[in-house]
């Protein structure tokens, strides 16, 4: 089985390919023009692996939170491509990419994921890292100096009084050749964002309510 995924929830894109032999993981920075790039980045990645659109079995992209703008130019490009090819496609958001991170370092327990958002405010949800169907309560947004919880744990970032996890290549790898893709039109337009960052015009009118 071959996959190809696309992480453009932040201003560096990553783009991961894999199959049953190897995976490899690259970086672009695309800082505000993802848009213009995404097609040289699969182009890219397809050419270091060896093979073409038409060899890939599935489709995956990262549906955040994040960026706004990543999110939906990275699921608009890679839902067309599974509507024209006839692919299958799967999302992975980053809260079930780090909990799969973290069981493979073999941490266990009630965690609590912090992912920070524009200035103070921070995506907060809390797991048991040794469930081994990945699942976590519903997302909130907090003060970012309000979060509390088990085992605080900040994503991509070092915030104080937490420590670090960095969603892995090889928990990503372990994701995508035992997910359930999608393959009908209903389920290909289901591949969404789940969450963005709200957006400073979203913040200034909420402070106004």
């Amino acid at each position: 089985m071959r996959y190809l995924f696309i992480d453009a929830s932040e201003n560096l894109t990553g783009s991961q390919y894999g199959d049953d032999n190897r995976f490899f993981w690259r970086n672009f920075d695309t800082d505000r023009n993802i848009g213009a790039r995404i097609s040289e980045i699969c182009d890219c990645m397809l050419a270091e692996a060896g093979c073409s659109l038409a060899d890939i079995d599935l489709l995956a992209v990262c549906t955040g939170p994040g960026s706004l703008t990543g999110l939906r130019v990275a699921a608009g490009f890679f839902r067309t491509l599974a509507l024209i090819g006839g692919k299958p496609i799967t999302g992975i958001d980053v809260f079930r990419w780090s909990l799969k991170t973290l069981q493979m370092q073999n941490v266990s327990g009630e965690v609590t994921l912090v992912l920070p958002t524009l200035i103070d405010k921070a995506f907060v949800v809390s797991a048991n890292a040794g469930d081994p169907d990945l699942n976590y309560n519903q997302p909130t947004l907090c003060e970012r100096d309000s979060v509390s919880g088990p085992q605080l744990l900040s994503i991509k970032c070092d915030l104080p009084g937490m420590s670090r996890v960095d969603p892995s290549s090889e928990a990503l790898h372990s994701l995508l050749l035992n997910r359930v893709a999608t393959s009908n039109f209903d389920d290909i337009l289901g591949v969404l964002p789940m969450y963005v960052i709200p957006s400073q015009a979203e913040r200034k009118l909420e402070e106004q309510k």
